[in-house]
């Protein structure tokens, strides 16, 4: 069975890549996830599996000249009754004041009830779906890694097939290139050496990009991933040359 400490630490990685976690949270969670795998791996997965809801997320902007309508209304009525105008302008700016506060709170709570609601939702598939004993990961289990700099939204997403060796990258924030630039997938082990070796470009962000590779499946579990920025054709110098983002394979567990 699942146990309290597990669900604990599901909710906590949910919430952590919801954003719906206060500052002091997130640099709890940033500090915890550096020594604990189990946190780790959860943020990782939650990271796999809320990715898809940026397609459906819109930016929502109030139409231009509201404020002003606002402000004119307010003024409006201070002008209506000018008995006692200081106190009408100062009571006019508070509810000016005490309307930005609402909006603010409104849109967290906004947040907080998509957060909550998602999170309730897939700890419910969580829960149905995983099985009452973790059992030991098999050699053919499918694997993602998550391809991020520092606190953004993940640019790639990468699932392997460990037992066909097929991997599949796809571009979540990432776009295309400037004119002479293109990414490059690498992989990094020492069964390999001291280098990272290509896997090839990936010139085409606009899709799932899919490749085959040829190294021992023990070799390709343990290894770091990379994706950095060359110059068209790729990498002069067989190693990476520009900024680099890095992820590590994890077993699928949702």
């Amino acid at each position: 069975m699942i146990n309290d400490e597990e669900t604990s630490i599901q909710t906590l990685a949910a919430e952590y890549v919801l954003g719906t976690l206060d500052k002091d949270e997130r640099e709890t969670v940033e500090a915890r996830r550096v020594n604990e795998p189990m946190l780790e791996q959860a943020i990782v997965n939650w990271q796999a599996h809320f990715a898809g809801l940026n397609d459906y997320a819109q930016d929502a902007e109030p139409r231009e000249g509201l404020f002003e309508e606002i402000l004119a209304k307010l003024d409006q009525r201070t002008n209506k009754n000018p008995v006692s105008n200081n106190s009408l302008n100062s009571a006019a700016s508070a509810v000016v004041v005490e309307m930005e506060a609402m909006r603010i709170k409104m849109k967290r709570w906004r947040l907080g009830a998509f957060g909550a609601s998602a999170i309730a939702a897939c700890l419910a598939i969580f829960m149905v779906v995983k099985p009452p004993i973790a059992p030991a990961v098999q050699a053919n289990a499918p694997f993602v890694a998550v391809f991020q700099a520092d606190d953004k939204q993940p640019a790639f997403i990468m699932s392997l097939d460990i037992e066909t060796r097929q991997l599949t990258v796809r571009p979540v924030t990432a776009q295309g290139q400037e004119a002479g630039k293109t990414y490059q997938l690498w992989i990094k082990a020492d069964e390999i050496g001291p280098a990272p070796r290509s896997l090839g470009l990936l010139a085409n962000v606009a899709a799932p990009i899919q490749k085959q590779i040829n190294y021992d499946p023990a070799v390709i579990r343990h290894a770091t991933f990379g994706i950095s920025v060359e110059p068209a054709g790729g990498s002069p110098t067989g190693v990476p040359t520009g900024p680099a983002i890095h992820g590590r394979l994890y077993p699928t567990s949702l």
